[in-house]
């Protein structure tokens, strides 16, 4: 009789994990995703952003850290994903460097406005910041990583 309650506990378990599995893999590949390739800014506040100021950003998985480069000052910032529906992000301690050029309005209210990025959402090859409002703070277009 304890050997049957043993392999019955044994099965359950098996059952959950293996439910708990499945769901989770419904949204990694868009995690996966996120993290697989370079992201360049092309909108901003409502405001597309011009070529020639293009901001790129990459998800380092392993360090939890978000890497940018602009046109004058590269930044960073760490992050925390949270895998539920929605796809929740805590972004802080953003910083960048601060090297002289004209121009900087863009990736300046970039960096200011990351810690406000609250939820993600990856449409196709777009990735879409929202606030915790679900306003959209920008919209960056996938930029697949070069073997190296």
């Amino acid at each position: 009789m304890m050997k049957k309650s043993i392999t019955m506990a044994a099965v359950a378990a098996a059952a959950v994990l293996f439910t708990a599995c499945c769901s989770c893999r419904k949204g990694s590949p868009k995690i996966a995703n996120l993290e697989a390739d370079n992201w360049r800014l092309i909108e901003f506040q409502g405001e597309a952003v011009p070529t020639d100021k293009a901001v790129t950003l990459t998800f380092d998985p392993e360090k939890k850290m978000i890497y940018g480069q602009a046109p004058c000052n590269n930044f960073f910032a760490s992050y925390s994903l949270f895998e539920d529906a929605d796809h929740n992000i805590d972004i802080s301690n953003a910083g960048a460097t601060r090297k002289f050029c004209p121009d900087t309005e863009i990736e300046d209210g970039f960096t200011r406005e990351m810690s406000n990025v609250k939820r993600l959402k990856i449409d196709s090859d777009r990735l879409l910041m929202l606030d915790a409002e679900g306003n959209l703070v920008a919209l960056l277009t996938a930029v697949p990583k070069t073997a190296e």
